[in-house]
């Protein structure tokens, strides 16, 4: 069945060759990979693109896509040579499509891509100009699941990981706090203001953690450039961070002390996706 309430569902990244996140997600980072439209990649001509997921421990999902040899696949073509690889889009899930998409019109946000006529599957989307750049995905489906999938490669971590936050930056952390708080229905549980990092507002959804910043710290505002916003991380939570390929030792701005086991894989040596690795608090 599908979920009683709005919540955050998955972040989407997206490359040239799905196998590649695949096994950055799974195997390096220890997420369980369940699956797609069809667990084999070859099997999915007719579909517009491919795409599958990972999910890590209490239910937050990365979503990985790959265009195809099909002009379904034309977006994700446009924003690969526009942008590069790197993440694509939030997906937030609603009981009521139309509800919710009267919620964010009344609220002032111009809905695109409306498509209600699959009885399975309706989605619409904010483009990224009008939500703090990213491009958020709106959707309801009838709750049906895939088949489970055939385990990856063995993983490096013995314990399950999580994704413990989203960071993401935006050039007025209100505005861009209004509308995750107010039509996506995440719900505020901090905020907070340090002159050497900018003015943050932690919000969550479901197992999701979103941190939105408002950076002054000047390397976090060269990485938004002009942009109204800009994800910044992933940070995961996993036992031996280290392990992680391409993975360096480092001492990151944020709030409190810096942890003992801290790690960052830039995001040119992970398709686009800046990720810091910590050991479980």
């Amino acid at each position: 069945m599908p979920t009683d309430k709005l919540v955050m569902d998955h972040v989407a990244v997206v490359s040239d060759r799905a196998w590649d996140n695949v096994i950055r997600y799974g195997r390096d980072l220890g997420g369980r990979w369940i699956g797609g439209p069809d667990n084999d990649p070859a099997a999915q001509a007719g579909d517009d693109f491919y795409f599958c997921q990972i999910s890590f421990n209490g239910g937050t999902r990365i979503e990985i896509l790959e265009p195809i040899e099909h002009e379904g696949s034309d977006f994700l073509r446009r924003f690969l040579a526009r942008n590069g690889p790197g993440p694509h889009h939030f997906t937030f899930k609603t009981p009521d499509f139309d509800d919710t998409i009267g919620a964010l019109s009344d609220a002032g946000y111009n809905v695109i891509g409306i498509n209600d006529e699959n009885p399975l599957w309706k989605e619409a989307f904010l483009h990224p100009k009008d939500s703090w750049g990213i491009v958020i995905q709106i959707a309801w489906d009838d709750g049906g699941g895939w088949d489970d999938a055939p385990p990856l490669p063995p993983t490096h971590h013995e314990q399950p990981t999580a994704l413990a936050s989203v960071i993401h930056l935006a050039a007025d952390v209100q505005a861009a706090a209004a509308m995750f708080e107010g039509p996506l229905g995440m719900e505020r549980v901090d905020e907070w203001k340090d002159p050497n990092i900018g003015v943050g507002v932690e919000l969550r959804s479901g197992p999701w953690n979103l941190q939105l910043i408002q950076p002054a710290e000047p390397t976090m505002a060269h990485w938004m450039g002009n942009r109204s916003g800009r994800l910044q991380l992933l940070h995961f939570q996993l036992d031996d961070p280290g392990l992680v390929p391409g993975a360096r030792r480092v001492k990151v701005c944020g709030r409190g002390e810096p942890q003992d086991a801290m790690f960052e894989v830039p995001p040119e040596h992970n398709l686009g996706v800046r990720l810091l690795l910590t050991e479980p608090a």
